[in-house]
């Protein structure tokens, strides 16, 4: 019984280590102070319902939360759009000429990711993004 609880103290402890250390940057409202920071190249990927592939995506924000999205692997090649978008309820809302995305920021330790849905026409998905560094 001893050495049960003896082992069972080091492998409790090594587990909340690695959850902890897994756990999420929390999601934080976007405000205009935000703005800067969002402004650049961010790389990620995105989903589209019913089918399992994840595909590459990039996007290039400016300061009035305008830009260029680049959705890859389509034939023929990637395909690119502008866009322009909104702060809406703590949100990042933008609106390409096929459709829309809604943005969460989560913002912390260094590190940001914008995390969303997208839709166009009956086709839509998740996408998730990181800033890229300069």
């Amino acid at each position: 019984m001893k050495k049960i609880l003896i082992l069972g103290g080091p492998v409790l402890f090594l587990a909340l280590v690695v959850l902890l250390g897994c756990a999420t940057v929390p999601v934080k409202s976007v405000t205009q102070a935000d703005l800067p920071d969002l402004k650049g190249k961010w790389i990620g990927n995105y989903t589209t319902q019913g089918f399992s592939d994840t595909l590459p995506l990039e996007l290039q924000i400016n300061e009035n939360l305008q830009g260029t999205i680049v959705w890859g692997q389509f034939e023929g090649g990637n395909k690119s759009y502008p866009y322009y978008g909104r702060l809406e309820n703590g949100r990042i809302v933008s609106y390409w000429e096929n459709g829309h995305f809604i943005w969460n920021l989560r913002k912390g330790e260094g590190k940001m990711k914008l995390e969303g849905d997208w839709k166009s026409g009956k086709w839509g998905g998740t996408m998730f993004l990181y800033k890229v560094k300069e």
